[in-house]
């Protein structure tokens, strides 16, 4: 897909910079996100094997190994890849190349995938989720960690952060392009209820959403049974 390949492209060109500007675009909070993302993956067996898709730079699958599980951490970005590898050579991370469209692995493999901030990126939702359900173990979970346009009084002024200024302030360290297209990607992202409909439409069960961060971050969970 042309699609998939801007997307690389994009990711490739923004990777040494991308955890630093992550830490300050969020005023840290990413941190946080990633740790309610993680407590929504228990119950959790410590010999379970988690997918982490859109792994970008490793700090998701960072904070799943720092649990014992065992991680492969998919993304269609080979230089966000290479941080990974370094940043978790100390850890059972088995990192992979490749799209979120097409899975490398066989049927039922996972007892989890998790995904942050990456299913917005994926065009075609739908069949990244089925390909998702295929890899997913009966029983098994998955999570996702994404942005939200909140429908609160807090609305304009995040608008006009994500709009104008984050933009800006990436322009000083990178791309300006990539963060402009950050916020036109969340304002395309379903709303939750949609996303609901979405998971469920793909084969799920027992979705189970939570608001972060006044409505600018959800944790979407689902089953598969």
């Amino acid at each position: 897909m042309q699609e998939s390949l801007q997307i690389k492209a994009m990711f490739d060109n923004i990777a040494n910079k991308y955890d630093f500007l992550n830490h300050l675009l969020s005023l840290g909070q990413d941190f946080y996100w990633r740790k309610e993302m993680l407590k929504a993956l228990y119950p959790l067996e410590k010999s379970s094997i988690v997918c982490d898709l859109a792994t970008g730079t490793g700090d998701s699958a960072k904070v799943i190994i720092k649990k014992g599980f065992n991680v492969f951490g998919v993304d269609l970005s080979p230089k966000m890849l290479q941080i990974s590898k370094r940043k978790l050579s100390n850890f059972s991370f088995y990192p992979l190349c490749g799209s979120g469209y097409q899975l490398p692995f066989k049927d039922e493999t996972f007892d989890a995938v998790t995904c942050a901030f990456g299913i917005r990126n994926m065009h075609s939702i739908d069949m990244a989720l089925t390909e998702i359900f295929r890899v997913l173990k009966k029983g098994g979970k998955s999570v996702f960690l994404e942005f939200s346009v909140p429908s609160n009084i807090f609305k304009a002024i995040y608008a006009f952060y994500m709009k104008y200024i984050l933009p800006n302030i990436a322009a000083m360290f990178s791309e300006k392009q990539a963060y402009e297209y950050l916020w036109e990607s969340i304002c395309s992202f379903p709303e939750p209820d949609e996303f609901a409909n979405i998971l469920i439409k793909a084969g799920f069960v027992g979705v189970e959403q939570t608001s972060l961060s006044l409505g600018t971050v959800y944790i979407h969970k689902a089953f598969k049974f």
